[in-house]
C-alpha cells in the first residue's frame, strides 16, 4: 500500500488551481539536463513554490511532528529532500529532454510527488535538529 500524506487533499486543491490558471507556469523548457534544471531552479523556484503553496498561515494550523509545539517550517524529511522529489517528477513527466515541456507540467508533477512522502511541518528547533 502506498503512503498517503495527510496534506494530499490540500495538495490536490492547489494543483487544481494551478491547472485552471491559464496565465501562469506557461514557460517551456527544452534541451537541458535534469541535473542542470534542478541546480538552476530547485533552490529558488521550487523553494518558493513550496513556501507559497504551504503558507505560514496554513503551517501554523499544525503541530510539530516531533515535539508537538506549533509548527513553523516545512520539512521534506531525510531521503525525501526537495531536489530528490524534483528529480523523480522530472523523470516521470520529462524523460526526453530534447522535447519541450511547460513549467506547469513540472510544477504539478513536483507537487504530486509530495502526496506519497512524509512531508510535514515542524518547529524550527526540531527541523534544524533533523538536518
Amino acid at each position: 500500500m502506498t503512503y498517503s500524506n495527510e496534506h494530499s487533499d490540500y495538495i490536490t486543491k492547489k494543483i487544481n488551481i494551478i491547472r485552471e490558471n491559464k496565465t501562469k507556469w506557461n514557460s517551456k523548457i527544452v534541451d537541458t539536463t535534469h541535473e542542470d534544471f534542478i541546480r538552476d531552479y530547485g533552490s529558488s523556484v521550487f523553494t518558493n513554490l513550496i513556501r507559497n503553496t504551504f503558507t505560514g498561515t496554513y503551517v501554523k494550523k499544525f503541530k510539530c511532528g516531533d515535539c508537538h509545539a506549533i509548527a513553523s517550517e516545512r520539512c521534506h524529511g531525510k531521503g525525501e529532500e526537495r531536489p530528490l522529489l524534483l528529480k523523480r517528477a522530472l523523470e516521470k513527466v520529462w524523460p526526453d529532454t530534447s522535447k519541450p515541456i511547460s513549467m506547469k507540467i513540472i510544477v504539478i508533477a513536483f507537487l504530486e510527488e509530495h502526496k506519497t512522502t512524509k512531508f510535514s511541518f515542524k518547529c524550527h528547533t526540531c527541523h534544524v535538529n533533523e538536518k
